[in-house]
């Protein structure tokens, strides 16, 4: 049983470092800079051990023989590497507030954690790993001692948790700073309807020279250039910036609410530039 286990998360690290490899020479290419695209540090993506690792314990035992059993391969490895994404994706939600991937403006998409364009590629996917990739990897597996294997995991694991630890510590503190944004942005928008729907007394309240209005101005103005300052800090140095410069939806989300709150915000001050000068 322990050997069982230990072949396990070997097979998670070397699939979880190879889908990394891939991934990374892939939006590389595209982007025509070098990009660490993984959510960890270091060179690994789970994602992908754990999509490899689903396959290699379900739809493998069922592959064969192929003539009988391809049809059942293609389907059902599109529907567990579709659990696994949609899956993957509600957690990081939840856990960091932030969505790591969106396929909203795909065909046929679920909540944009997963689409019918890459449910496709599941499954091209899903027939290369089981009737390919799994026996040569069974091949090469033949020249690791159990011993090497045992000895890689362990250390491997140490690292990979170090790395996991250092990289939540950074995503948690995106996610403070996008909670942050977002009770700004609910604030500022309120009070800018406020102004909307109450125009002529609030104009009243200014005029008597209202301390609570001028307090509030004051508050808005500090908290709304401390989070701008802070994300602008976030987004161009520090470890916390490769987070937020890989995952583009993340960075979408953050940079739209940064301009919907100057929106509004510019407009509060003009209303209070007006006012005074219609005070004067």
């Amino acid at each position: 049983m322990f050997d069982v286990i230990i072949d396990y998360v070997f097979m998670f690290f070397v699939f979880s470092a190879i889908g990394w490899a891939i991934e990374c020479t892939y939006r590389s290419l595209g982007e025509r800079r070098i990009i660490n695209s993984g959510f960890l540090y270091g060179p690994m993506c789970p994602i992908y051990g754990t999509g490899c690792l689903v396959f290699d314990i379900i739809l493998v035992p069922l592959s064969e023989p192929i003539e009988k059993r391809l049809i059942i391969v293609l389907l059902l490895g599109m529907l567990l590497a579709d659990i696994v994404e949609y899956v993957t994706s509600y957690i990081m939600e939840k856990l960091f507030n932030a969505r790591w991937w969106d396929y909203s403006n795909n065909f046929l998409n679920l909540h944009g954690r997963i689409c019918f364009k890459h449910t496709c590629y599941w499954a091209i996917f899903a027939f290369v790993y089981v009737y390919l990739i799994a026996p040569m990897y069974r091949f090469a597996l033949g020249f690791i001692s159990q011993e090497v294997r045992v000895i890689a995991v362990f250390v491997i694991l140490a690292i990979f948790t170090v790395d996991l630890i250092f990289t939540v510590k950074a995503a948690a503190d995106i996610n403070k700073l996008m909670k942050k944004l977002s009770a700004l942005k609910v604030s500022v928008m309120e009070k800018a309807e406020q102004f909307k729907d109450t125009a002529e007394s609030t104009y009243e309240e200014l005029r008597s020279g209202t301390e609570k209005l001028t307090e509030w101005k004051n508050d808005i103005n500090r908290q709304y250039y401390d989070i701008v300052a802070k994300y602008e800090e976030l987004a161009s140095k520090g470890p916390k910036s490769r987070l937020m410069s890989i995952y583009s939806t993340m960075r979408k989300a953050a940079d739209d609410s940064i301009r919907e709150i100057e929106s509004k915000w510019n407009d509060i001050k003009a209303f209070f530039i007006d006012s005074d000068d219609e005070m004067m």
